[in-house]
């Protein structure tokens, strides 16, 4: 029995590029399926917890970074996301000043946006209230309370993570075509 063996010249090179591309484009491909679960599940999320038009804020960026290492950023860019991401406690300093909304114009969150002189009402056991001072029939405009408790509303960060967990899966899927 003879075992003849022969190179073509670059045939085996060639070979190993294709299968190093193929691996490259596996994930490259892994990492961008893995921001699209994390933004498509985290939207989701957000959208949930009563944020509909804030899902939108939930981004990723995608970095090819040459040498095999790609990533992805996923943000979300509404202010103050991490306090409904862990929940929180705001103190007001004395008082916080929350708005009744139904008995103010649209787009007025604080005293100071309201633009007109305020008077305070103040009931023993009750906490304070703010009227306009020209027109008290508008109802009380603010309420005033020393603190808020804002409850854990969103959960990114379980989602970042199974999104980040799958990632063998989506690199599997990718390199098997």
């Amino acid at each position: 029995m003879k075992l003849v063996f022969s190179e073509q010249q670059g045939v085996f090179d060639r070979l190993i590029e294709d299968i190093e591309k193929q691996i490259d484009d596996a994930k490259a491909g892994a990492v961008q399926d893995a921001a699209e679960f994390a933004i498509a599940q985290g939207q989701g999320n957000i959208a949930a917890a009563g944020f509909g038009r804030s899902r939108q804020a939930l981004q990723s960026k995608f970095f090819a970074n040459e040498g095999g290492d790609p990533a992805a950023l996923v943000f979300f860019s509404m202010p103050f996301a991490s306090v409904f991401e862990r929940g929180a406690t705001i103190s007001g300093r004395p008082l916080l000043w929350l708005p009744i909304e139904r008995n103010l114009p649209g787009g007025i969150h604080s005293p100071r946006q309201y633009g007109r002189r305020l008077v305070s009402v103040n009931v023993t056991g009750k906490p304070p209230l703010l009227f306009d001072a020209g027109n008290r029939d508008l109802g009380p405009l603010f309420v005033g309370v020393s603190q808020v408790n804002i409850r854990k509303r969103l959960d990114l960060r379980r989602i970042f993570a199974q999104a980040a967990s799958r990632l063998q899966e989506f690199y599997e899927k990718r390199i098997k075509g």
